[in-house]
């Protein structure tokens, strides 16, 4: 899926130029000369606000606002984010490459070999298995303990997005109070899915236990280290998390954990596309962005 939370606007930047090239000929006066200029200076408009632009251009400042909204663009606020993605994609703006530091040398290595390891296991059993309970569940709940707590409820978050009926499990704060039998929702419908790494957190194990006795599905996303998944979860992923650094790397974690939402949004293509045009409706209304 290409959208996701750094593409606020509903098209690219480049779709953006297309749509401004196919206009010029139809443009009112005033608009088709700002049009022709933008076009001729793509790469300063992010530098540019609206005032800057209509005194350069000679034009109202008005003008500008209608012409980005006749090919819906907001204004320059979002002409920016536009640009400012495609910058980031292609790599235009992209600091020059450097030597790493010698003692990371390793590290990087095996960073890259656990992004390369997770994308390969993609491929296997495990994944689709993982794919298909998060596809045919009708409602998730989301877990994760001590340090990894915040990564669980950003995935709950972003898979909140790509589908419905997502629900970060705080086992601490509810006592598991999501649990009860719903008698809207059978028990054997719905999924847990634990993230969690060394130190392993005892609560993990025995809520893996716990949602296999009420008949719920289980994913369990883990590091290496992790020796008992496998014997109760429905779906085992495992991300590598030994690298060298100081503390255990939750690099595989997080790139797992994205892949996951993915695989969700792209079962579901139209629904999780409809969604997150909604989303970004609503947080738009509250000017967060």
């Amino acid at each position: 899926m290409s959208t996701g939370f750094a593409s606020y606007p509903q098209f690219t930047y480049d779709e953006f130029v297309q749509k401004l090239t196919e206009s010029v000929a139809q443009l009112p006066k005033q608009e088709a000369k700002l049009a022709q200029f933008m076009l001729l200076n793509l790469d300063v408009l992010p530098m540019e606000t609206g005032r800057s632009l209509a005194e350069r251009v000679g034009v109202p400042e008005v003008t500008i606002g209608r012409l980005l909204r006749r090919l819906g663009c907001e204004g320059m606020r979002e002409l920016k984010v536009l640009a400012r993605e495609r910058y980031v994609v292609s790599g235009i703006g992209r600091v020059e490459r450097a030597e790493v530091r010698t003692r990371w040398q390793s590290v990087l290595e095996a960073e890259l070999a656990v992004v390369r390891n997770i994308f390969e296991q993609t491929s296997g059993q495990e994944w689709a298995k993982a794919g298909h309970i998060l596809n045919s569940a009708e409602r998730v709940f989301v877990t994760g303990f001590q340090s990894v707590r915040g990564i669980a409820e950003d995935f709950a978050r972003r898979l909140l997005i790509a589908r419905s009926a997502v629900q970060f499990l705080a086992a601490h704060d509810g006592m598991l109070a999501e649990l009860i039998d719903d008698p809207f929702v059978a028990a054997d419908r719905t999924a847990v899915v634990i993230l969690d790494v060394v130190p392993y957190a005892a609560e993990s194990n025995k809520l893996a236990k716990l949602a296999k006795e009420q008949g719920r599905a289980c994913i369990v996303v883990s590091d290496e280290y992790c020796h008992w998944s496998r014997e109760i979860a429905d779906a085992v992923i495992y991300a590598p998390s030994s690298t060298g650094l100081f503390l255990e790397s939750t690099t595989g974690l997080n790139l797992a954990a994205g892949l996951l939402v993915d695989m969700a949004a792209e079962a579901r293509r139209d629904a999780s596309q409809a969604r997150m045009t909604q989303w970004k409706s609503s947080s738009r209304s509250l000017g967060l962005f």
